[in-house]
């Protein structure tokens, strides 16, 4: 037999209080960069909107990046880096905030946003006690606790000034990063007592299953994530201005957002609860079919309490289909591979609020909502049946 005497395992109770505080200030500077560049910088919204794309970018190069270290590399160092860098970006814009120091310390945000949100799903892969659904549950629910607790900070603080904010969320990078120096280590030198056997077989595995490989359902995967946050990403783009081309006032955008984390803090547990007793393609399925059907409702939503109806499907549908990505995704792939295979889900993500904009553009510039909403339904449809069958023919072969 062989023992190792290592550094004690990673508790989740740590792992969620970096998703909150990570996320907690993230939320306090992205629904201010569009706002502070075309007010205070006195920049043009197509300024705004390209760095808000090129930011996009940066972080699927982050998110790359971090799947990369977090397997070949030390997970800890790579995540106090990541702590750092993301720290550092944070202070730089209480002092350079001027145009175009503003974009360039975004962009490093974003590049240090990127690395976090790899590593720490990559990390809740390797948590023991619980199931690595129950895992993601739960970081989704504090996730969205952080973003609530940001946007609202967003609105009581922006008034007194940008550099509230930011010396706010510096703050909160700084705690993460002490956290993550203090608390955090790197599970691939954390190992249990092991037969020579155990040990053999486990390094034929590594040897094995270094290289992360996309599969069929990996690739159908990738594309529900995309189409998702491309739909997703509308919501937080050209939702407000369609709002408002409706009669509505700006206030109610706010009260949607306030609406959907309520919703997500006090029903995730049930919803989550029902998808841990089924497969994970029937909860994300059902899930994505429950979030596409919501852009179909928008075609016919005039009235406020319409729009909250709708809000509140889409996040029904995100309730089941979000946090079990990346647990399934984790289940379908080597523990070898495990920061690239979550580094795949961010960059999914990250892909689609790419285009997200971009396509939304396009067609608002061309007056076409309905057509919009319509298309993301569609083309939603399309790639969960692919998903359907996939996941079918998969259960098929295994049986």
């Amino acid at each position: 037999m062989k023992i190792s005497s290592l550094k004690k395992e990673l508790s989740e109770k740590w792992l969620l209080l970096a998703v909150l505080l990570s996320n907690t200030a993230s939320a306090m500077i992205w629904p201010v960069t569009t706002l502070y560049m075309t007010g205070s910088l006195q920049q043009s919204y197509t300024s705004a909107g390209l760095v808000l794309m090129v930011g996009a970018l940066i972080s699927i190069l982050g998110s790359f990046v971090g799947g990369r270290l977090f397997d070949r590399w030390d997970a800890h160092k790579a995540l106090i880096i990541a702590c750092s860098i993301a720290t550092v970006a944070a202070i730089g814009l209480i002092v350079w905030n001027g145009w175009p120091e503003f974009a360039i310390m975004i962009w490093l945000l974003n590049f240090g946003g990127g690395l976090i949100s790899t590593l720490v799903n990559a990390y809740a892969t390797t948590v023991n006690g619980k199931k690595t659904r129950v895992v993601f549950n739960n970081i989704y629910i504090v996730l969205n606790v952080g973003v609530v607790f940001g946007t609202l900070s967003v609105g009581y603080i922006f008034d007194y000034g940008f550099t509230w904010l930011m010396v706010i969320a510096s703050a909160l990078y700084c705690l993460l990063l002490l956290i993550s120096i203090l608390v955090f280590n790197d599970p691939n030198q954390i190992m249990a007592v092991t037969s020579d056997e155990q040990l053999k077989i486990a390094e034929e595995s590594d040897l094995s299953a270094t290289k992360f490989k996309i599969t069929p359902l990996l690739s159908w995967i990738g594309a529900l994530l995309f189409i998702t946050y491309l739909s997703y990403i509308l919501w937080e783009t050209i939702m407000a201005p369609h709002m408002r081309s409706l009669g509505l006032p700006t206030r109610n955008y706010a009260d949607l957002w306030v609406i959907n984390g309520v919703t997500i803090i006090v029903f995730q547990k049930f919803i989550s609860n029902w998808a841990n007793r089924h497969s994970y393609w029937i909860s994300v399925i059902l899930g994505g079919v429950i979030f596409a059907s919501s852009f179909f409702f928008m075609i016919f939503a005039k009235e406020f309490w319409q729009l909250v109806l709708v809000f509140e499907l889409l996040t029904i549908g995100e309730m089941l289909e979000s946090p079990q990505v990346p647990a399934w995704v984790a289940q379908v792939t080597s523990p070898a591979v495990a920061g690239q295979a979550q580094g795949f889900v961010s960059m999914m993500i990250s892909s689609g609020r790419v285009v997200g904009p971009i396509y939304a553009g396009l067609m608002m510039d061309n007056g076409v909502m309905n057509q919009l909403f319509l298309s993301v339904f569609v083309v939603m449809l399309v790639v969960l049946f692919g998903l359907y069958w996939i996941s079918i023919r998969d259960l098929k072969q295994s049986n």
